[in-house]
């Protein structure tokens, strides 16, 4: 079965190399980008450059994970 990317809610920045979160509608989030969710932007960044090495299993319990973080905030 052919591996699907799964939704994530960051982005790297053109002019800087940091990470934010995104809003739904794709827009940088300013309260999701303050120093508690910088962790999860890290993780979620870990996530994609290790996604190519990663099981369907394990992309989805990954990609659950991030929702239920993204949502306890």
């Amino acid at each position: 079965m052919h591996l699907q990317p799964f939704p994530a809610w960051y982005l790297y920045t053109t002019d800087t190399s940091s990470v934010r979160l995104l809003t739904d509608d794709g827009a940088p989030s300013p309260e999701l980008t303050t120093e508690p969710a910088r962790l999860l932007a890290e993780v979620a960044a870990a996530l994609h450059a290790a996604a190519g090495r990663l099981g369907e299993h394990e992309l989805l319990h990954l990609h659950n994970f991030l929702v239920m973080q993204r949502w306890r905030r």
